[in-house]
């Protein structure tokens, strides 16, 4: 069987000293402005950014590119039901230089789709259950020449891509301090591997630190 081509998939994040994406209430702002600096900078170098729709629902972001000069991205939304607001930013802002998909089932209801549409927002439907499958996301994604994703997810998202073994590449900055809390978003969530053995691995190819924080960068081991 020939197997599915996907895009390259980097997974950007900034989390505290305890791995934590987002405090107990969901606080995310964990990232200077030299952080964001070169995250939009990230953003320039890849064909898309892909969140959940909890990124939407939560922080309603334009997911667009500023500091930096570019040419605009796509923006991937997964909403398997179709549920974020019509009069969301990742709908309405700058849908000419920023063109919106979202990866919907067949759960989504056919007037809804309709709606989404005519703000020219592209829906492709992509598994049967109730999630998006995501390994059909990627596949239909590379088919529409987007060779390169930025994954901004929360971490129930990240665990998806995390249990499929579709990261590539991982940006991550540390925070210089430590939130704690059961209930606080960790950048990895959803069931886990039961052994360490099964984690996936990842090799450091740079460190960089400025005042207290420190950027990371990995590379997927390829056995």
């Amino acid at each position: 069987m020939k197997e599915n081509k996907k895009p390259y998939v980097i997974l950007s994040a900034a989390m505290t000293i305890d791995g934590k994406i987002a405090s107990r209430s969901g606080d995310p702002e964990l990232s200077d402005e030299q952080d964001w600096r070169e995250v939009h900078e990230l953003r320039t170098q890849v064909d898309a950014i892909l969140v959940g729709k909890g990124t939407i629902l939560k922080d309603n972001p334009k997911l667009h590119i500023k500091f930096h000069e570019h040419k605009g991205y796509h923006r991937v939304v997964l909403d398997s039901n179709l549920s974020i607001p019509i009069d969301s930013q990742v709908i309405n802002f700058q849908q000419e230089t920023y063109p919106t998909i979202i990866f919907i089932t067949e759960n989504a209801s056919e007037e809804n789709i309709k709606n989404f549409t005519s703000k020219n927002v592209k829906i492709i439907k992509a598994g049967k259950g109730k999630q998006a499958d995501i390994r059909i996301v990627l596949s239909l994604l590379h088919e529409i020449g987007i060779n390169s994703i930025l994954l901004e997810g929360g971490g129930t998202l990240n665990w998806s891509f995390v249990e499929n073994d579709l990261i590539d590449e991982i940006r991550l900055t540390i925070a210089p301090w430590i939130v704690g809390g059961q209930n606080a978003t960790s950048l990895v969530e959803g069931e886990g591997f039961e052994k360490m053995i099964q984690g996936l691995k990842y090799k450091l190819i740079d460190v960089n630190h400025r005042d207290d924080y420190v950027v990371l960068k990995y590379k997927r081991r390829i056995a």
